[in-house]
């Protein structure tokens, strides 16, 4: 009997303990499932926030053109006709604008918030253009952006030509320096088989014949990589750095970096009204190399350049000379420029040298309309989820078009 009860007792704290165990199971798989909806609910919201983003950006980019700026601006009284007042006015100076952290319900502070940063793009070089099948003058203008980045000459034929046969498509060699897809073929294998691991590690095995939809695409072309088959940084190349990191303390190059010149949207031409003066100074009949070679490229004449570059900028800031010009009272939009005899004409005055110290061949690289191509990132986030979009938007006919778009990159 006691044998019996024994049993039954220690059957009973079997199924009690199965039962213990089973009912840990469900609420660990409660608790998860709990974590797992709030996850799944602060993700629905995050998207949300970034649609949100979205229509913000929008609103921003569609009106920035019309806002005015003068010194009796009162910026309280802008503010609160128009929450996007100081965003408008960053784009229109041809600034990053950022809204910061803004919580899309404002009697909810802690229900999450979104980001939105504007770029644009426009104000640069589309290096697309900028080979023997798209410009006639593509030699000039990746030399001038060459020598102002202070890379030397022995390096410039490599890299230019290298870049031409990665984006035309005929197959054939450009000068000494180039490199077809025999060339990266073979350096790929290389790489793979474990020969020439260092000098061949951004080759691809074929080039790339085409447009390229990334500046990083530059990182795997010959003349970015190698100088008379000796290995140089590509990465120092784009964003600056040490140029020839290998070679001896005492024979190192140290560059700007060539990236921040170049894009790869746009018309092709750079836009006066919001390019900086690095920019700008690299334009033809901005530029005005004395002769060729080397000796095109003085102190005197980056100084030249420099000069006008810096004027126009100087100018379309502050709306110097448009008074003078005008022959009365300044207008809403003192700093920019209307069309190429507007700015001849305002550069004469400001810097002097005759009507012909920017010349003609500036006109036909030069753009004056409203910015069209923006880079946008918006960012979402509530209870430590977020949910990043990056895009470029071109701006056209009131609308806006994302021709690039990814989202959590």
């Amino acid at each position: 009997m006691n044998i019996r009860r024994g049993s039954a007792l220690v059957g009973a704290i079997w199924i009690l303990a199965v039962l213990s165990v089973l009912i840990a199971t469900y609420a660990v798989d409660a608790q998860l499932q709990t974590r797992i909806n709030l996850y799944l609910q602060e993700r629905v919201r995050v998207d949300h926030l970034t649609d949100a983003g979205i229509a913000i950006a929008e609103v921003i980019m569609l009106d920035y053109q019309n806002v005015t700026v003068d010194e009796e601006t009162n910026y309280e009284e802008k503010l609160e006709d128009d929450r996007w007042y100081m965003e408008k006015v960053d784009l229109k100076d041809n600034r990053e604008c950022s809204t910061g952290a803004v919580p899309v319900d404002a009697l909810n502070p802690g229900g999450g918030s979104v980001t939105v940063r504007i770029k644009p793009i426009e104000a640069k070089w589309n290096i697309n253009n900028l080979y023997a099948g798209g410009d006639s003058n593509f030699a000039k203008i990746w030399e001038a952006i060459l020598a102002v980045s202070g890379v030397p000459e022995d390096y410039w034929d490599g890299i230019v030509d290298s870049w031409c046969d990665w984006r035309d498509t005929d197959g054939t060699m450009t000068g000494d320096g180039g490199a077809e897809t025999d060339f990266y073929k073979l350096a790929y294998e290389d790489f793979v088989d474990g020969r020439d691991v260092e000098k061949n590690a951004n080759y691809l095995p074929a080039s790339r014949d085409g447009e390229i939809t990334d500046l990083d695409d530059l990182m795997h072309l010959k003349g970015f990589n190698e100088y008379e088959e000796e290995p140089i940084s590509a990465q120092a190349l784009l964003d600056g750095g040490i140029l020839n990191p290998m070679a001896d303390r005492d024979e190192q190059i140290e560059v700007k970096g060539i990236r921040k010149y170049f894009t790869v949207f746009g018309s092709g031409k750079v836009n006066a009204n919001i390019a900086d003066s690095d920019i700008l100074v690299t334009v033809p009949g901005i530029w005005q190399p004395s002769s060729t070679g080397s000796a095109a490229f003085s102190e005197q004449d980056v100084s030249n350049a420099m000069d006008i570059a810096s004027a126009i900028v100087e100018i379309r800031k502050t709306g110097n000379q448009r008074e003078n010009l005008s022959g009365g009272a300044m207008d809403d939009d003192v700093g920019t420029f209307k069309d190429w005899n507007d700015l001849q004409l305002r550069v004469q005055d400001a810097v002097g040298g005759g009507s012909s110290y920017i010349q003609q061949e500036a006109q036909q690289y030069l753009s004056y309309a409203p910015e069209k191509f923006f880079e946008v990132s918006i960012t979402g986030e509530s209870l430590g989820i977020t949910h990043t979009v990056k895009a470029v938007a071109i701006v056209d006919n009131g609308k806006v078009r994302y021709i690039r778009w990814q989202e959590d990159p």
